[in-house]
């Protein structure tokens, strides 16, 4: 059911990258393309000769995507070629520390690290087609599961940085510097209550 949820509304192409004529195909659909969004693993695209570089230079006006776990070299220097999975990067990121209970982190209950990294990744897209709209040039953007969960941690890094003191861990539904803010218990079922 995962797949079926996250590949809705696509149709699809199985191509063999290393096959001439599979890359002969992806070349025409490229031709006529104003977006390339790949995730493969870390350097794959650019040895099949489908890197941002090579496709810009002989596509100029395509906007290329690359999504990875930690960023390009320039970006995540020794992590750019390891891959990563939602749970790893939640827990890498400091998010898993946030939540659920004090003792024990936590993984969110949805791929918050894939989610966030897809909605970074689209909104630069937006972006990007709009400066190809004004200039006729299109530009490579790189996007990673570790940066897009790093910018959500800036709250409880500024936290950090303002008194010193790490973030609060395991809190559940309760809002670390907000109250009241949490779930309550009553004598019959338990109230959500946030001001």
């Amino acid at each position: 059911s995962y797949f079926v949820w996250v590949n809705r509304g696509k149709e699809s192409l199985p191509l063999d990258l290393k096959d001439p004529e599979d890359q002969s195909l992806l070349h025409r659909i490229l031709a006529r393309a104003d977006v390339w969004v790949q995730n493969m693993a870390p350097g794959a695209a650019a040895r099949a000769g489908f890197g941002s570089d090579e496709l810009r230079r002989r596509y100029p006006k395509l906007v290329t995507c690359d999504i990875s776990g930690y960023g390009s070299k320039e970006a995540a220097g020794s992590y750019w070629d390891m891959k990563a999975y939602d749970m790893l990067v939640q827990a890498e990121s400091g998010l898993s520390a946030l939540s659920g209970r004090p003792d024990w982190p936590t993984r969110v209950g949805v791929s918050v690290a894939d989610i966030s990294c897809g909605m970074f990744c689209h909104a630069s897209v937006l972006e990007a087609l709009i400066q190809v709209q004004r200039t006729g040039r299109g530009c490579a953007i790189d996007t990673s599961l570790f940066s897009s969960l790093a910018d959500w941690m800036t709250v409880p890094l500024f936290h950090y940085e303002a008194d010193g003191r790490g973030p609060a861990v395991g809190h559940g539904l309760r809002h670390p510097s907000v109250q009241p803010y949490a779930a309550y218990e009553t004598s019959g079922d338990p109230i959500l209550i946030s001001i």
